[in-house]
């Protein structure tokens, strides 16, 4: 492969994954010939865990951070995925909605929350690696230091105790009580077969999270899940005077090599204060559909959250001009 194609090849690395110029070179390099830049997983294992995680990720979504959710890039690969954490406070926001716990909601019934099953496996300088019991699927989470692992995983195992709960993780390579009686409930969501089929889209967007600050522009990305995982929704908040750079978008989603089996199903524009911007994708087979929904929103930057927001600033400036996407009269954006 020539150093042109190589490089062409991390660019577009970099693009989907958000990853740094130089590890998207160094992993290219590292590729065989026609292995894909973003794969798939390897086992549905893996693929039900990625797709929990991202679920997991868009319900505990609470704070502003430079990137969208706290995640500064991602290093996918067939046999699991790496999420690099931007900050200290984003890997608090996602140990938060990861890591099992067991709250007391009522007298008859406890909840479980964060991951049923899900265990720290092992740690390292920079970072941990998480697997669900009795399953080889993990996902890797790294970029602040060992301390503040350390010390935002006691800080969320004192905050459940002191609501009266069980920090579930800590029980190590053995289900609690109410973990296992949960899973054979057949209580986790992934359980669901409607889930199960879609689950390759909260999997592969998590493996393309890069596009939503390489390739769009929002100031803030929020989002959830509808009918037991077949509809994704991704709200785009924008700034005042940014392009929306929703065909940008759209071609990165569906590109046929690189993206994911979708297509343009509808669009509407946006007409702030009277009704949002729609980008519906469907998947050909019926399995899954993402809708995009575009706002325009002035956030009151309180002194605690300039920073942050002067950092989403500079990364929102460093993307210019923006294409329209194509007329499609008739076409639905909302279902």
């Amino acid at each position: 492969m020539s150093k042109t194609q190589i490089s062409s090849r991390a660019r577009t690395y970099a693009m989907y994954t958000g990853a740094p110029r130089q590890l998207a070179s160094d992993v290219v390099n590292a590729l065989p010939r026609h292995a894909p830049l973003i794969p798939a997983p390897a086992h549905q294992a893996q693929l039900l865990l990625e797709s929990e995680v991202f679920y997991r990720i868009l319900s505990s979504q609470r704070h502003f951070f430079e990137y969208p959710f706290g995640i500064r890039y991602v290093q996918p690969t067939t046999d699991g995925l790496r999420l690099h954490l931007e900050s200290d406070a984003s890997l608090d926001s996602l140990l938060a909605g990861l890591l099992p716990g067991r709250a007391q909601v009522s007298t008859a019934r406890d909840q479980i929350y964060g991951i049923n099953g899900l265990r720290i496996c092992a740690r390292t300088e920079r970072g941990i690696e998480l697997r669900r019991l009795g399953q080889p699927a993990s996902i890797q989470l790294t970029g602040p230091s060992r301390r503040a692992f350390l010390n935002s995983e006691t800080a969320l195992a004192d905050q459940i105790r002191s609501n009266g709960g069980e920090a579930s993780w800590l029980a190590g390579d053995t289900w609690t009580v109410h973990e296992r009686r949960w899973e054979d409930e057949r209580q986790p969501i992934t359980y669901e077969s409607t889930w199960r089929e879609a689950a390759w889209l909260p999997s592969g967007l998590l493996r393309r999270l890069g596009v939503l600050h390489t390739v769009a522009v929002p100031q803030v990305v929020t989002g959830h899940e509808a009918r037991l995982g077949e509809w994704w929704i991704l709200e785009l908040d924008h700034d005042s005077d940014t392009g929306l750079r929703r065909a940008e978008l759209v071609q990165a989603l569906t590109d046929p090599e690189h993206g994911l089996p979708l297509q343009l199903h509808g669009h509407r524009d946006l007409s702030p204060g009277e009704s949002l911007g729609l980008v519906l994708l469907k998947a050909p087979d019926r399995t899954a559909a993402l809708q995009l929904r575009y706002d325009r929103v002035d956030y009151p930057i309180k002194e605690e959250h300039a920073e942050t927001f002067a950092a989403i600033r500079r990364r929102i400036s460093a993307l210019t001009g923006e294409a329209s996407l194509p007329a499609m009269p008739g076409c639905s954006a909302t279902g």
